[in-house]
């Protein structure tokens, strides 16, 4: 699978900027494949990078730590990987690969997550240019698979914040990530709206992530906090979880 990205926005920031100024500049590239897996037998691993444009472009790459800290993401540098070349440039619809080498030993029995980030060098604008250079920057999600075989253990559990919306948190206790594509939430007593999440999101070793789910159907009248058990129908990239929730006030 190639992922295309064009004219795309490094920040909200940008994005508002950018409808405030006459103009705005990105560029368009391709990549391949989505996501990178090494192991203790499979060190190395390649990226495709593709240019779409008919100009070139200036592309600096570096991998960094990835993990989630209290359930937020975080980013930090990290000398296990290497990548080469760290800068390149892409000619006019031309390609180049990425090679992504394992520096240090996987772990005995959890899985090690990190992200290939690669950001684009604007180049320098005109001097009549008078609107908004936007710089690409992708993030690819490299996983070092344990030296022992390891997979996801998600455990559901759900609460009541103050606006009365539902937060479902799922717990990986197992040594391996998990992908989760999408969830519903629907009354066991068959009544009240099915509450739906449909952002895919890691869910790494030893860590946990969040889903803030509430009614956004202004027609109906159910109460979201009526329900006093729900059936979770998770879907995962490993299969669809079914769960039992109570949640929590």
């Amino acid at each position: 699978m190639v992922m295309r990205f064009q004219q795309v926005m490094v920040s909200v920031l940008a994005s508002a900027a950018a409808l405030w100024l006459p103009s705005a500049s990105a560029g368009s590239f391709g990549i391949s494949p989505l996501r990178l897996e090494l192991a203790g037998q499979v060190r190395t691993a390649v990226l495709t990078v593709r240019n779409d444009e008919d100009a070139p472009a200036l592309i600096q790459a570096e991998t960094l730590a990835w993990t989630q800290d209290d359930g937020q993401e975080k980013l930090d540098p990290t000398v296990d990987l290497l990548v080469s070349p760290s800068v390149f440039t892409l000619p006019p619809r031309g390609t180049q690969l990425v090679r992504v080498a394992l520096r240090s030993s996987p772990d005995p029995t959890r899985e090690l997550s990190y992200r290939v980030i690669l950001q684009e060098v604007p180049p320098e604008a005109s001097p009549d240019f008078t609107g908004l250079r936007v710089a690409l920057r992708l993030s690819i999600p490299l996983f070092v698979a344990p030296t022992t075989p390891a997979s996801q253990d998600l455990a559901w559990s759900a609460t009541y914040d103050p606006s009365g919306a539902i937060v479902v948190r799922a717990d990986n206790n197992g040594g391996a990530h998990a992908r989760v594509l999408g969830l519903t939430l629907t009354p066991e007593s068959g009544t009240g709206p099915a509450l739906q999440d449909t952002v895919a999101g890691y869910v790494l070793p030893g860590q946990f992530r969040t889903w803030t789910l509430q009614n956004n159907d202004k027609t109906r009248d159910d109460s979201i906090a009526s329900a006093a058990r729900y059936r979770l129908k998770a879907n995962t990239q490993q299969g669809e979880i079914v769960a039992e929730l109570t949640p929590a006030r």
